[in-house]
């Protein structure tokens, strides 16, 4: 698992104008960092969340503060959990899910960047469907109604890490509800702030001592803490 400061901005660099899909995959890489490209992006999406999970923990803790915003009157609240509230169990590799007389597999990272450019949510799932099909896999769509939502339910049910859901009651009007966690966004607006305040540590001791970039991210944290200590920064 990547914990290294250098390393990390080079996720982060690297992910910074990806696709939320793409950015999955390269944090899935960060806390898998030995496992090939091919294998990162053939995982279930639930196995992808379980593991950045993980790395959520080993880099920034297990408790998670989230703003939320009730969708009745737009009152915005904070909720908070730990990483155990949200982990469930991921499908087993080559899980299929069988709807009358088809088949199905699981949508991996591959299936969602194929299908990313697809704007019209219907016209995604079915192509996302034809995709995921093993059974007469050349015969063309669309799949009607009852098969597309018996497979999508089917799926969902086989990893159910792929979908959390976080149970809401909006304090200021008592309506109850529900919201998808997003551990891909979530853990990507965290890196990006982390990223953005590891910069300016860096830019300050360049600044104060003329080091390069390579020896601060080089540092422990407590040793670079100290110096910006001395150096009279925040």
């Amino acid at each position: 698992m990547i914990t290294d400061a250098r390393e990390l901005l080079r996720v982060w660099e690297t992910g910074a104008h990806a696709s939320p899909t793409r950015r999955g995959v390269l944090l899935m890489g960060a806390a898998l960092p030995l496992l090939p490209v091919e294998a990162l992006l053939g995982a279930s999406i639930g196995h992808r969340d379980a593991w950045l999970l993980n790395l959520r923990e080993a880099l920034f803790g297990s408790h998670i503060e989230c703003l939320t915003s009730c969708p009745r009157c737009g009152e915005q609240s904070e909720i908070a959990f730990q990483t155990t509230d949200i982990r469930a169990t991921h499908a087993a590799p080559q899980h299929q899910c069988h709807i009358g007389e088809a088949r199905f597999r699981l949508p991996d990272s591959a299936d969602l960047l194929a299908i990313e450019g697809v704007r019209d949510a219907a016209a995604a799932e079915q192509a996302l469907l034809q995709r995921c099909r093993l059974d007469d896999a050349d015969k063309p769509g669309p799949f009607g109604a009852g098969i597309a939502e018996a497979a999508i339910l089917a799926m969902s049910r086989a990893d159910p890490q792929a979908e959390v859901l976080l149970a809401l009651a909006c304090p200021a009007c008592g309506h109850r509800s529900t919201a998808l966690f997003d551990i891909v966004a979530h853990l990507w607006c965290e890196l990006d702030h982390w990223a953005g305040s590891m910069l300016r540590k860096v830019h300050v001791l360049a600044s104060r001592y003329g080091w390069s970039e390579d020896s601060i991210l080089a540092m422990s944290g407590a040793r670079r803490a100290a110096y910006l200590d001395l150096a009279g920064a925040p």
